[in-house]
């Protein structure tokens, strides 16, 4: 891309942002209530599967998705989505919520033209329902419900936290106790 291969930093893109954003750069890991594999979670599962995913996923005690797949999984489920009829929007940005009664009656997205040097505004008008998936960097999005009338509330509680393994604990998980020694990895 810009940033790698020709140093063009673009505030609208790059890692952060696009199909995957900066979920594609990790590792892939899944967190599951193992044990409890059933219903809504054993469904996730085998979605992922259907759209890429490896089919270990669904007997895997500690599911992982791989680095690699992740990019083809995005793909592969956007273009599920514009198979069933949906829309997705590369380059752009909502920029207007309207709202009547409670509820939103069309949303106008600026939408830069591939060129990159100009953009449009589109107006999607509401006979549909409006998926807000934020992700990264979504403050402006916040910033449109809250001055278009939208009632916002925090979260009652939220938490997270990351914890790194080393090399070998995750080879052994991976792959068992006999093979995990023998893995070939770039790490220690």
């Amino acid at each position: 891309g810009a940033l790698i291969h020709r140093r063009s930093l673009d505030s609208e893109s790059n890692f952060s942002f696009g199909e995957g954003g900066a979920g594609t750069w990790s590792d892939g890991k899944l967190t599951t209530r193992i044990g409890r594999n059933g219903g809504p979670v054993r469904h996730v599962l085998e979605t992922l599967v259907k759209y890429g995913a490896p089919n270990r996923i669904l007997v895997d005690g500690a599911p992982h998705l791989g680095t690699d797949n992740l990019i083809r999984l995005c793909m592969n489920m956007r273009q599920g989505l514009e198979a069933m009829g949906g829309e997705i929007h590369f380059g752009s940005r909502v920029s207007k919520f309207i709202v009547d009664g409670g509820s939103v009656k069309s949303v106008e997205v600026e939408m830069q033209e591939q060129s990159g040097e100009s953009t449009a505004t589109r107006t999607f008008h509401g006979d549909c329902g409006v998926v807000l998936a934020t992700g990264h960097s979504a403050r402006d999005v916040y910033y449109n419900l809250h001055d278009s009338g939208v009632t916002l509330e925090p979260k009652s509680f939220a938490c997270g936290f990351r914890i790194e393994h080393p090399q070998s604990f995750i080879n052994e998980k991976q792959y068992g106790r006999d093979w995990g020694p023998r893995a070939l990895t770039k790490k220690a």
